[in-house]
């Protein structure tokens, strides 16, 4: 899984790419077939954006999340990815099981 860390109007340091990276890790418990996780990070006034793009075997993933703290949005943008993971998953699952009923 490759990983991707962009920042706009700001440093990326490296305790923020650790963390990222260490969090992005995590979703490979979700799918393995990750190709790429893409985050943007920015500072939009007083807010921290993070933007992630996760693209998965012909799925793109998006999700963006805002803050106050940048380890917080961090926090938020990954629980959007994993709920859109599980949401994925069920319905590979549910077409699965729509398949076999009919054979």
């Amino acid at each position: 899984m490759e990983t991707i860390i962009h920042g706009r109007h700001l440093d990326i340091t490296e305790a923020i790419e650790n963390y990222v990276n260490k969090k992005a890790s995590k979703l490979t418990k979700y799918h393995e077939k990750i190709n790429k996780v893409q985050f943007t990070l920015k500072i939009e006034g007083l807010n921290n954006v993070v933007e992630s793009v996760c693209n998965v075997k012909g799925v793109v993933l998006v999700a963006e999340a805002s803050h106050t703290d940048m380890y917080a949005a961090i926090d938020l943008v990954m629980d959007k990815l994993e709920k859109q993971f599980v949401r994925l998953r069920e319905k590979l699952k549910q077409h699965r099981n729509k398949k076999e009923e009919e054979s």
